[in-house]
């Protein structure tokens, strides 16, 4: 049984792995708690809407008695639907963080109308599954002394509102407003990122403007920060929810409009546009990696530099869970917009797989790399070979390695000739060292790690389909 590392700082209870089922110790507050949401109906209903993982309590005798042994001191034990891959608020879109959000804020509405409340609110209590937000983290659920101000607002913040503001306003990414720290950026730094006139504006006002004077006041000594209540006697909370749902209603209506305003600039999202394929050259590939997919019986698939998708929608076709991953945000986010409207096995993810996400947290471990969260049985490596060779400047040996830590087995690898439309863009005005570039050469670097399988010529298309079963 393995523990989740980043599941160490919740004293009511962590996750742990137990074969390929995930399970959650609670203890006797989270237990109680939980059994009368369950025993209520909520926590099913949750599920079945899409708000909350799904979630059991374990009542089975046996495997309750394995769990406790392994497990002592614990009242409860449930089990949570497995999510995998497991993807961090710096590898999402702008819609992808602003529905999370949206998602958090509407749980807090469920929870406040049954006396409860959300004791944190961070990004990384939500992931996606088949391209829709759900809700963790069940023990962030409490019993909170006051209900008309939600103590997690700071967090909530930090973590949804002021990054989508910095992209608007400031011209920043996600990727560089989340890795440095876990939870955010704190309010000066995001009060200083705006000049006065901005701070102070109409629309940020109340959001920017107004915390961070008074976090200046707070680091200056000149007023104290504000604190949480202490619970009411006899466990009530006071003060009345109208409030506090004022303030989760402005801030969804925010939210939703700051997503909507911001259109990601894309570099490649119309790639399909300025490729070199014409129709009978894209139904030959289509129609190829379908085969290669299904050769291959690919049940979990990395597509790499996935674009808008296209290609991932075809492995999902096929039966695949998929992890659609692109450097490109504004390609990311028109793949995501397809998947609301379109609902399909895809997770799509901001990576740069040349510099993909690092362990990040404590010892570097809390939030593991992507290296290290994802492994699949197939690598769809379609159009990227040359970016890596050229703009990532990475030999065709330093290639090889990255698929072979990649993939579990299989490796569908488009070879793109130097002699191709786009391999010549990417190096017009560049000094060419990429004569010795050939599917030869590929072939033959390759092989150290690889075995071919297939290999089809795209018709009409100077480029080569390849599927390689690792060795």
């Amino acid at each position: 049984m393995t523990r989740v590392d980043g599941s160490f700082r919740d004293p009511s209870g962590y996750v742990f792995q137990h074969g390929e089922r995930i399970f959650r110790a609670l203890d006797a507050g989270a237990a109680e708690l939980l059994r009368t949401l369950d025993a209520q109906g909520h926590l099913a209903r949750w599920a079945r809407e899409g708000l909350v993982v799904g979630t059991r309590f374990v009542e089975e005798s046996a495997l309750l008695a394995e769990l406790t042994a392994a497990h002592p001191g614990f009242a409860a034990f449930v089990e949570h639907d497995r999510i995998a891959p497991i993807t961090y608020p710096c590898e999402w879109s702008v819609s992808m963080l602003a529905d999370a959000g949206r998602l958090t804020l509407k749980l807090q509405r469920e929870l406040l109308d049954l006396g409860l409340s959300l004791k944190d609110a961070t990004a990384y209590n939500i992931q996606f599954v088949r391209g829709k937000p759900i809700f963790i983290d069940l023990t962030s659920i409490e019993r909170p002394a006051r209900l008309d101000l939600w103590f997690a607002l700071g967090q909530f913040n930090r973590m949804f509102l002021y990054p989508l503001l910095l992209v608007k306003y400031a011209g920043w990414d996600l990727r560089s407003y989340f890795l440095p720290s876990l939870d955010g950026r704190s309010t000066l730094q995001v009060g200083q990122a705006f000049s006065w006139r901005r701070r102070w504006s109409p629309g940020l006002v109340f959001d920017i403007g107004l915390p961070f004077a008074l976090e200046r006041r707070v680091k200056a000594g000149k007023v104290s920060a504000p604190r949480s209540s202490a619970p009411a006697p006899g466990g009530e909370a006071v003060g009345h929810p109208a409030a506090q749902l004022m303030t989760l209603r402005r801030l969804d209506k925010k939210i939703t409009r700051l997503a909507e305003s911001i259109a990601p600039e894309t570099v490649w999202g119309d790639y399909t546009q300025i490729c070199s394929y014409d129709d009978e050259a894209e139904a030959s590939k289509k129609a190829l990696v379908e085969e290669f997919l299904k050769e291959a019986k690919a049940t979990e698939v990395l597509d790499i530099g996935c674009n808008t998708g296209d290609y991932s929608r075809i492995a999902a076709a096929c039966g695949a869970s998929v992890l659609a991953t692109d450097f490109d945000v504004g390609a990311v986010e028109q793949m995501y917009q397809r998947i609301r409207k379109e609902p399909a096995a895809i997770t799509p993810m901001v990576v740069d797989i040349a510099n993909p996400t690092p362990g990040i947290g404590y010892l570097n471990a809390e939030r593991p790399s992507f290296l290290d969260r994802v492994r699949p049985d197939c690598v769809l490596a379609l159009a990227v070979i040359h970016h890596l060779l050229v703009g990532a400047n990475l030999p065709m040996a330093a290639i090889r390695d990255l698929m072979a830590t990649l993939t579990r087995r299989h490796l569908i690898l488009e070879f793109v000739p130097t002699d191709d439309v786009m391999f010549r863009r990417l190096i017009e005005f560049r000094v060419n060292l990429f004569d010795h570039i050939t599917l030869g050469h590929c072939l033959d670097v390759f092989g150290e790690s690889f075995r071919l399988l297939r290999r089809e010529s795209i018709r009409n298309s100077p480029r080569t389909l390849l599927l390689f079963e690792k060795t």
